[in-house]
């Protein structure tokens, strides 16, 4: 798969990925496992054009850099999964979040959280860490098809 977004120059390898457990504050809890060099489609997640919700992260600032301008995505760009196929399932951003993410309460966290979670629609959320220098932050890039 790949993922190509023209407006901001992105045209990236998509592979599957999984996540980790990790210990956290002596707590055991799962992270996703960020790809480096492309993106990555966490695989309990929809398939390209499929009902629910298809999340694909990538490293803004390190190893490759493939997300490295995704917040500069607005409302209404383009956004195109290819498949292996070549089929493209081409979708338009909606929303763009900047939301809080480092030294946040676990409620906040979870909250953050549920933007990666199923949906019943049929949509595209990408995931990133923001800003460039400090990645306190979580951006998410959630498009539609229309």
């Amino acid at each position: 798969m790949r993922i190509v977004a023209p407006s901001i120059g992105l045209d990236a390898r998509v592979v599957p990925t999984g996540w980790r457990t990790v210990w956290s504050n002596g707590l055991q809890q799962s992270e996703w496992v960020v790809v480096d060099y492309a993106a990555g489609w966490h695989q309990n997640s929809a398939p390209a054009g499929q009902p629910g919700n298809t999340v694909i992260s990538g490293h803004h600032n390190i190893k490759g850099e493939v997300f490295r301008w995704l917040v500069s995505l607005n409302e209404g760009d383009a956004i195109s999964l290819y498949t292996a196929g070549g089929t493209a399932v081409t979708n338009r951003v909606a929303q763009k979040l900047i939301l809080p993410e480092r030294g946040q309460p676990a409620e906040v966290r979870q909250r953050n959280a549920q933007w990666i979670a199923p949906t019943n629609d049929t949509r595209l959320t990408l995931v990133t860490c923001w800003p460039y220098t400090d990645n306190s932050h979580r951006l998410i890039i959630v498009a539609q098809i229309r």
